[in-house]
């Protein structure tokens, strides 16, 4: 969906909102942290940028609207909107951050689609209008002038799947944790991006990456090996394992607990500079898949 032209060099540049689902079949693998953080590296690039929380736990919810005050918040919820109850702005919010500890927390582009534990109603999700979500959320997005979209994805929802893969973005990536058994669950999530592709053609997988990464841990370095060598396609030249490592760092999870993007809290540190480097490989990506 075009969003702007821009024009650079001479050249009239069509640029359209870049759509990601972070999805994996597990819990506890870093992926609502990463939303967050790669939210507010893209912020610190004067992106705009609109987080849907799918997850029922409503973990990224809470994280990015925490300095907001109560009569700020959004009435309605991305489930509401789902479910044709709700317009778009009605669900979403605007995230606040603080780029000092005493400073006051500031809008800086960062959106949220709230979610609601009612996410968990399968049968309901099952009866949602795919097509309806795709051309509401797309008039949304230009309205908004949004640059980026990143979608939560809870663990295990075959309907939610669906919906999101199908109508809500073009583009997949997976945060693994490192356990190797993560592999089999990482077949499904392909399985299902293959399925959503007879509606969504244009759905690619940008690959794998470690989001809890031990670097002095003999086991995580073998599971980083591991996965490059089996997510590797010779075939066709490719790779789906993205060799970045995000550290378990004690830093990451500081900034999540005060509500502050690393890239507003300690925007100088290895993490911070480990977050930069996945939202580059992702850009350069998606620039390659199209």
């Amino acid at each position: 969906m075009t969003l702007t032209v821009r024009v650079w060099k001479g050249v009239i540049a069509m640029i359209t909102a870049t759509k990601i689902a972070f999805i994996n079949s597990k819990g506890g693998c870093g992926k609502t942290t990463s939303i967050f953080h790669v939210s507010g590296v893209l912020s610190k690039l004067n992106k705009k940028v609109l987080v849907i929380d799918l997850d029922k736990q409503r973990n990224t919810t809470s994280t990015l609207m925490m300095n907001v005050d109560k009569e700020y918040f959004p009435k309605k919820t991305v489930f509401d909107f789902l479910q044709g109850k709700a317009t778009a702005d009605e669900a979403t919010g605007k995230a606040l951050f603080q780029r000092r500890g005493n400073a006051r927390p500031k809008y800086y582009g960062v959106d949220c689609m709230v979610a609601d534990s009612r996410l968990e109603n399968e049968v309901l999700l099952k009866k949602i209008d795919g097509k309806n979500i795709n051309t509401e959320l797309d008039e949304f997005i230009k309205k908004q002038s949004y640059d980026w979209i990143l979608v939560d994805m809870p663990p295990s929802s075959a309907a939610l799947s669906h919906i999101c893969f199908a109508y809500m973005v073009n583009f997949v990536i997976v945060p693994f944790s490192s356990d190797i058994f993560s592999l089999d669950g990482y077949d499904n999530i392909a399985e299902t991006i293959k399925d959503a592709r007879n509606i969504n053609e244009n759905l690619s997988n940008l690959g794998v990456y470690l989001a809890r990464y031990m670097g002095n841990c003999a086991l995580d370095k073998y599971i980083k090996s591991e996965l490059s060598e089996r997510l590797a396609n010779r075939a066709l030249n490719t790779n789906g394992f993205i060799d970045i490592q995000i550290p378990l760092a004690s830093d990451i999870r500081e900034a999540v607990f005060y509500g502050r993007p690393i890239s507003y809290y300690k925007e100088f540190s290895n993490s911070c500079r480990a977050y930069e480097r996945l939202v580059h490989e992702i850009t350069k990506r998606i620039k390659f898949s199209r």
